[in-house]
């Protein structure tokens, strides 16, 4: 089981964005098939931005208390979207068999928006658009 676990070690890399902050409020997820929208705000409500994932294959969302792993000091890069690089969810996803996504070569990623209670795992063939309304 330890050899199983150093394996999905998790590596992240910081997602650049022009937002600066870290760790903001998660405060909806919509998803209708096309699209998945997340609303998360730094501070306030009254400052929404939004995080907008194409060509999902699958989404999660976790209690940051369920994601230790992340927050290791070996682990934990600067930002609030990482793309995860190896030993996330998507490389748990890819010790089954019957998850065809790993068969598709490079075209999925995988990102992890740090929120301060929730936290939101995305395997997707695009990169995220962020939107900023002020």
């Amino acid at each position: 089981m330890e050899d199983f676990k150093k394996i999905l070690k998790p590596k992240a890399i910081e997602f650049k964005t022009e937002i600066d902050g870290e760790n903001p409020e998660i405060y909806n997820i919509n998803y209708d098939l096309w699209t998945l929208k997340l609303t998360i705000g730094f501070n306030e409500i009254n400052n929404p931005i939004y995080v907008i994932f194409k060509n999902v294959s699958g989404f999660r969302v976790l209690d940051e208390g369920n994601l230790l792993e992340f927050w290791d000091t070996e682990v934990r890069v600067p930002g609030w979207i990482w793309k995860i690089e190896s030993g996330g969810w998507f490389e748990l996803e890819k010790l089954r068999d019957g998850f065809l996504a790993q068969h598709f070569g490079d075209s999925h990623n995988e990102y992890l928006v740090g929120g301060i209670n929730d936290c939101v795992s995305v395997i997707a063939e695009s990169e995220p658009i962020i939107i900023n309304i002020q």
